[in-house]
This record gives C-alpha cells, structure tokens and sequence, in this order.
C-alpha cells in the first residue's frame, strides 16, 4: 500500500513540474538590458497569444503548423499583445501603473512595461509620450475601428441542395514599417454580444533572435521552442505605432493608453 502511494505520489510530481514548465513556456516575458528592452515570445504555443503566419496578398496571413513548415522569410509571429492585468504579481506586471477601469483595478502590462523600460533607456523620450496623448485625444469616435460597420453580402442564388451563401467582411486596419507591421482586427466578443477590436503586433520571422542572442535561421520549429525580439534605438518607433493602434481600436483602448502614458510620465519625471 505504502509502495503503491510512493509511486503514485512521484507521477503526481512528474505531471505537475511537466505542466508548470509547459505553463512557464507559454508566458511573455520582458526583460531590460543595457540598451534594448528584450522580449521571449512562445513559438509554437499555436493555440495562445502568439502564432506562427505565412504571408499573404490580403495582409490576412495564414496560419502555419510551425513545427512542420521551415520558418523563414515569408514568415511572421502575429502577437496578441496586452496593456494591462488585474493580477498585480504577474511577471510583467508594472506597480508603477496602476489605474481603475469599470470599479476593477488594472497594473501595467506587456506593452506597459516595455514602454515603461524603453523610456527609462531613453528608447523613447517624455515628449514622445505628450505627443501621443494629444494625438490620441483628437481621434474621432467614428474613426475608432470598432465603429466601423460589418458587411454582410447574400448571394442571389441558393445550391441545388437549398444552402445560400453568406459572405462576411469585417474590417481591417494594417499599418506596415519597415520593422513590422500593427493591425487592428474585429474579432466577436466571447463572453457578449458584437464586435471588439483586437491589436496584433506582426514581427518577421526574420527579425526574432535564438535564446543566445543570434539571429534565428530558417528551420523548423521545435518543441517549446521561444524566440526573443528586441525593442532598441533603432526600431523604438515601432512601439509608438503601437500606441497609436490601440488609440484608433476602440474608445476604451484609447482612454486605458491616455492614462497609461500619463503614469509613465508621472513616474519618468
């Protein structure tokens, strides 16, 4: 009885230290260097906030099986970056950002923090900041993407089998620099009725770095394998137009950055 406990009890340590290090795998983390802000992005965690994309003509991409296709030129991550946590010990959390947003407070996160480390760097400078929070200020609510309408096309003809087809456009925003590009995509809430507008930030494959610091070459993924990509003096910029995704998303993602920026600057001065 004793035996068979003892031999229970280690599977159960095997399968929980196994799921904490698939769990660990699957975080973002942010880390501040000299003179860049280096973040380690999950490679094939196909089902999370960061997926593997071919491109394509539409600036749509496709998804690909990462561990099946050599990655390379025509390659992409699209990630699903976020801004804030109500978990005030996650490991991006930023204590120095902290704001309420429907009675719930939220701590700085993921884009918070790297904003917050690059301008500490001096990547990005106080004024950037103030330049950012009037432009945002002056976006239009008709022009947030989440205004924009759905469109719906019905064909005229049904099938022989009585089936119509529906065709559903949603709406697409892409802003592409010579580092990446921003898109800002409609996506049906979960948990609700309608529309959100979601930011992806688009990193070429060809941009991401080995977990030595070397450029990633053309292969095929590996098991849990991550990748790094670093923000620094040369592509800083690329984080404003971040910034400006989210201002145009929707209202609520606009005023969340205004005062996300604001505790930046409040902490910089």
């Amino acid at each position: 009885m004793r035996k068979n406990f003892v031999i229970l009890f280690a599977l159960f340590c095997l399968t929980f230290r196994a799921f904490c290090a698939d769990a660990e795998y699957k975080l973002v983390r942010v880390e501040t260097l000299t003179n860049a802000v280096r973040v380690r992005l999950p490679l094939t965690d196909v089902t999370g906030k960061v997926r593997v994309k071919e491109k394509t003509v539409d600036g749509f991409g496709i998804p690909v099986a990462p561990s099946k296709v050599s990655l390379g030129r025509k390659h992409y991550l699209e990630w699903q970056i976020g801004y804030d946590t109500p978990d005030a010990k996650d490991i991006t959390d930023v204590p120095e950002i902290k704001f309420t947003r429907k009675g719930e407070t939220k701590y700085g996160h993921e884009l918070s923090k790297i904003i917050f480390e690059a301008v500490r760097l001096g990547l990005i400078s106080t004024n950037d900041l103030l330049h950012e929070i009037e432009a945002l200020k002056k976006i239009r609510p008709a022009e947030f993407e989440e205004s924009q309408p759905v469109q719906v096309e019905v064909s005229t003809n049904s099938s022989a089998d009585g089936f119509q087809s529906v065709v559903q456009r949603l709406p697409q925003f892409t802003k592409t620099t010579p580092h990446g590009s921003v898109q800002i995509q409609l996506k049906q809430k979960q948990r609700a009725v309608g529309y959100q507008a979601m930011v992806y930030v688009c990193i070429p494959m060809t941009d991401v770095l080995l977990p030595d610091g070397t450029p990633r070459p053309p292969a095929k993924a590996k098991s849990k394998e991550t990748v790094l990509y670093e923000f620094n003096s040369a592509n800083a910029g690329f984080l404003l137009d971040i910034v400006q995704a989210f201002g145009k998303a929707s209202q609520q993602h606009n005023e969340d950055i205004q005062k996300i920026l604001a505790k930046i600057l409040e902490s910089a001065r």
